[in-house]
């Protein structure tokens, strides 16, 4: 298969799904293989490759929705229709060299991580390692926890479990603990030269530490050893999630459009 460049499209995101027994159709189009799944009777993909061709193949095969990268002309030309509008993702190109990635952060943000540094006491750990679903049960509880109490739709935890199984290495988590004490964590999850931001979690603790400028620095540095060059730091909401918005935007990432939600009748 073409290596993926969306999550939603990775053998990792999919294999994980033919795990829980929700196994998608895959399809071989002329720009590579994609995946589809199927929806009360109705075919979906979601941001396959953002070609022509591939939405003419798309269009060939019967599939009903595309949750599509950007507005293609190509959708419109294949009888495809807008349903719902883009909505915006921070996407943040990485580099091995730490001094480049700092210099592409906003200058507040830069500060603020300064300053976290600075402030950390020595007894206070930054960790990373593969994530496992035995011994990181704590984090899939808490965020669950938040996500109820924030209100927020997460990820459900049976598909990060599965994740894990499809590939053990492929899921990394960033840790800020005391004394074995887990105060926050960052999970991502790699596939292919990406990785996206999956969960998270912070008790005041890691709040009061900076944990999410701190363990998301760790990552940026991280992550280009692993050879990945793009990380997806998850949709940008700057009316509902404003603060949330402007700290993945701090990173230096882009608000990306994507192509909204197209759907076609056979």
């Amino acid at each position: 298969m073409t290596e993926a460049h969306s999550f939603q499209q990775s053998e990792l995101f999919n294999g994980a799904l033919a795990r829980l027994g929700h196994a998608p159709r895959r399809l071989a189009l002329p720009t590579g293989e994609a995946f589809a799944l199927s929806r009360f009777g109705l075919l979906l993909a979601s941001r396959p490759r953002d070609t022509a061709e591939t939405y003419a193949a798309l269009a060939e095969r019967r599939i009903h929705i595309i949750n599509a990268e950007s507005a293609h002309p190509a959708l419109r030309q294949n009888g495809y229709r807008q349903l719902v509008k883009p909505a915006h993702i921070a996407s943040l190109r990485l580099s091995p060299d730490p001094d480049s990635l700092r210099a592409a952060m906003q200058p507040k943000w830069r500060r603020s991580l300064a300053r976290f540094e600075a402030g950390l006491p020595d007894h206070i750990r930054l960790t990373h390692r593969a994530f496992s679903p035995e011994r990181d049960i704590w984090l899939l509880a808490a965020e669950a926890a938040q996500a109820r109490r924030r209100r927020y739709r997460a990820y459900p935890r049976p598909l990060t479990e599965a994740m894990a199984q499809v590939a053990p290495e492929a899921l990394r988590l960033f840790t800020l603990s005391e004394a074995g004490r887990p105060l926050a964590a960052m999970l991502f999850a790699l596939y292919g030269p990406s990785a996206t931001y999956h969960i998270g979690w912070s008790g005041p603790e890691g709040r009061r530490f900076g944990a999410h400028w701190l363990l998301l620095w760790r990552a940026l540095q991280d992550l280009p050893v692993r050879r990945i060059t793009t990380l997806d730091l998850g949709l940008v909401d700057t009316e509902q999630s404003a603060d949330l918005a402007r700290f993945k935007l701090g990173t230096g990432a882009r608000a990306r459009p994507l192509g909204g939600t197209w759907a076609r009748l056979f």
